[in-house]
């Protein structure tokens, strides 16, 4: 009974509406720059290790870094994940606070034969959310002239997949991922005059995305005496993306609380390859006794100097470099007698270089690199007569600078997810 109920739960989370996940979830001012906020890939186990997983190698819970580890996969499983940020924004005396929760992702995965396994999944992939304002005043023989700039974005990037891993032979195991991209970019653009005599102006671009990217993963495994050690690496080449551009310029004023478009000045639309992601290069390797502990270490690498929208680069963005070490340890599994000695206990660093080198908005002075360090810590709580896990996790990390005008970001970030398997799609033998 307690088996059925946790599968009608999970179906009823899988059937939730999308546009939970689709929440925006910043206000980071360097979401700007880009595609927005780019989004760990990885689930809850992989976030509580520092955002690590392609030498990882789970028998029951889905690693969606490195579709070959799905060839270890003994139980069909799925997992859904909750997450809640708090953020905390600094800029010279300013202070800003931001909380936000959201659907994280949602995931199954199966077994079709020994050594081959398929899932498939979705979760965000970059948020964008952010206001900026600039305040000028003009000198002319009319006077002086007052006006503010405001710049907003809205909206985001997400990633469904399908992805299936094979163990060729002893030790060693491919796979790849189909990821669809979908979703809206909106940017905005005031000036709006504090003189009636003048006509505010509103420039708006909207980016919509839609297509397909192929990646690939291969793992190595081998044993040395009671030990396992796991090389792993993942690769997505440069893909092109199509995406449609909506352009639209116009005057207006405001009456009240309401808005009056008066003329447009421009409009424009365009269909194309309109998005070029980058190429990546992941490379790791993890040491560990089954069911006791784990040990390992990653290198990320992605060329975003690359990124392309609309054939227009940003000046701003540069390659990123992330290195990620992470553990877990059991004490004593199966111990009957002893909860806690069957908890898997998580943690991990993650270093991200960043791939934004930017000024303070408006000013002229040499770049400064915004660079990400964060700590994580994470439980795995085994359920009692069943065979899932609750998954729990806390991440504290600082991002930016307080120097130069710039935006220090602090944020402690929430994870929950349910991790639940069975035997869903496996044939029961009758004696």
């Amino acid at each position: 009974m307690q088996i059925t109920r946790v599968k009608k739960i999970f179906f009823g989370l899988f059937c939730l509406p999308l546009f939970l996940v689709a929440q925006q979830n910043t206000i980071s001012p360097y979401s700007v720059f880009g595609i927005g906020e780019l989004q760990n890939q990885g689930f809850t186990l992989n976030n509580n290790l520092g955002g690590l997983g392609v030498a990882l190698r789970p028998k029951s819970f889905l690693n969606p870094t490195n579709p070959a580890s799905l060839s270890g996969l003994s139980l069909t499983t799925y997992e859904a994940g909750i997450s809640a940020t708090s953020m905390f924004l600094t800029e010279g005396n300013l202070n800003q606070e931001f909380f936000s929760g959201t659907l994280s992702y949602l995931s199954l995965g199966f077994p079709i034969s020994e050594g081959l396994a398929a899932s498939a999944g979705i979760l965000p992939f970059s948020f964008q959310g952010y206001k900026l304002m600039q305040s000028f005043d003009t000198e002319s023989v009319d006077g002086v002239t007052t006006y503010d700039v405001n710049h907003s974005g809205s909206g985001g990037i997400h990633r469904a997949y399908i992805n299936l891993g094979l163990e060729l032979f002893d030790g060693f195991s491919i796979g790849t991922t189909a990821s669809s991209f979908f979703g809206r970019l909106k940017r905005q653009r005031d000036v709006v005059y504090f003189q009636n005599d003048y006509l505010n102006r509103r420039d708006e671009n909207t980016y919509t995305v839609r297509d397909f990217v192929i990646d690939f993963g291969t793992q190595y495994r081998l044993r040395v005496k009671e030990k396992t050690v796991i090389l792993g690496a993942s690769f997505q080449p440069q893909s092109n993306l199509n995406a449609d551009a909506v352009d639209l310029t116009y005057t207006y004023n405001v009456v009240g609380d309401f808005e009056y478009i008066r003329d447009t000045i421009s409009s424009f639309s365009s269909s194309s390859s309109g998005l070029i992601l980058p190429k990546s290069l992941v490379v790791g390797a993890s040491f560990s006794e089954e069911n006791h502990w784990l040990v390992s270490a990653e290198f990320d690498f992605k060329e975003w100097s690359e990124l392309k929208l609309f054939e227009q680069t940003d000046p701003q963005l540069r390659n990123a470099t992330q290195y990620k070490v992470g553990f877990w340890w059991i004490p004593n599994q199966g111990n009957i007698h002893n909860y806690l000695s069957n908890i898997q206990y998580r943690g991990g660093v993650n270093y991200n270089t960043g791939f934004l080198s930017v000024s303070a908005f408006g000013e002229s002075i040499s770049p400064t690199e915004i660079n990400d360090l964060s700590l994580s810590l994470g439980l795995g709580l085994p359920l009692k007569k069943s065979k899932s896990t609750l998954n729990i996790g806390v991440q504290f990390g600082r991002r930016g600078s307080l120097g130069e005008g710039l935006v220090e970001e602090r944020y402690i970030k929430f994870q929950l997810a349910l991790t639940f398997n069975d035997k869903w799609f496996t044939k029961r033998k009758i004696d």
